[in-house]
């Protein structure tokens, strides 16, 4: 995959309710509580979108490789989707803390002239925080569609988030 795709990730009331409902106070308002977490819109490149996809096998069942994305995902996926990509952030954050540890002591003793030598800091630490950012911040915007589908939950609030090309 190149990284020229550009897709925005959002939220909106869930195209399994009836017009007369997707309208309602209760979505305007639970759209507004995930906007209150994420008040720019989020977007993904092609690099972005497919290391997700390498991170849940539930997203990455609704991804069909060579078709144009426009995909809906609920509730019970969203569940899965958050702690596939949180128990991939915790195995980043291990492999991070491992390379801090490893060089603890030209840490200690020349902690930037330590990143400029130390090879590991680049090729792999590097790397692994900038897959680390690209997941939590992707997991953290699903979260906030489920904290306001709970929240809204009593006025029969039905959202999904949604990825578009």
């Amino acid at each position: 995959m190149s990284n020229k795709g550009r897709y925005k990730v959002g939220a909106r009331a869930s195209n399994r309710l009836p017009e007369a409902l997707k309208s309602n106070e209760g979505i305007r308002q639970a759209l507004k509580a995930v906007e209150g977490h994420f008040p720019m819109d989020l977007y993904v490149d092609d690099l972005e979108l497919e290391l997700l996809q390498k991170s849940s096998r539930t997203l990455s069942r609704f991804l069909v490789p060579g078709s144009k994305i426009d995909i809906a995902i609920q509730f019970a996926q969203l569940c899965e989707i958050s702690s596939d990509l949180f128990k991939e952030v915790k195995e980043i954050r291990k492999k991070i803390k491992s390379i801090i540890s490893d060089n603890e002591d030209e840490l200690e003793t020349n902690h930037v002239g330590a990143l400029q030598y130390v090879g590991e800091f680049r090729s792999e630490m590097g790397p692994a925080l900038a897959d680390s950012i690209v997941l939590r911040r992707f997991a953290n915007f699903v979260d906030a569609v489920l904290l306001a589908q709970i929240q809204y939950s009593a006025e029969n609030v039905e959202i999904e988030l949604f990825i578009v090309e």
